[in-house]
C-alpha cells in the first residue's frame, strides 16, 4: 500500500510540469492508483489534491462544468481527510470557483 501511495505521489508532483491535457492523463492513472488503497487521512489527502488540481486543469481548458464537478469532489475529500495544508489549498481555490 505504501508504495502506491508513493507512485501517486511522484505522478501528482510530475503533473506540474506538463502541458493541461497530459496532466489530465496522468491525474486520472494517479485516481485510479489511490482508489485501490482503502480509505485513510493520507489517501483521501491525496484524492482532495488530485482532484483539486484535475479541476485547475480542466478549467484552464475551459472545460467549466468538468472542472466544478472536480472540484467539489476535491473539496469534499480535503475537508473530511484532516489534511490541513490540502484543505486551506481547497478554500483558497472555492473563491476562484464561488466567482
Amino acid at each position: 500500500m505504501r508504495d502506491v501511495l508513493d507512485r501517486a505521489a511522484k505522478e501528482l508532483d510530475r503533473v506540474r510540469r506538463l502541458p493541461p491535457e497530459k496532466g489530465i492523463a496522468v491525474i486520472q492513472e494517479a485516481l485510479a492508483l489511490l482508489e485501490a488503497v482503502p480509505p485513510g487521512r493520507e489517501r483521501d489527502g491525496m484524492m482532495a489534491l488530485a482532484y483539486l488540481r484535475l479541476a485547475q486543469l480542466k478549467q484552464r481548458l475551459g472545460k467549466s462544468e468538468e472542472a466544478e464537478r472536480a472540484f467539489w469532489v476535491g473539496f469534499s475529500y480535503a475537508r473530511t481527510s484532516g489534511e490541513v495544508r490540502v484543505r486551506r489549498f481547497a478554500e483558497r481555490l472555492k473563491e476562484e470557483f464561488d466567482a
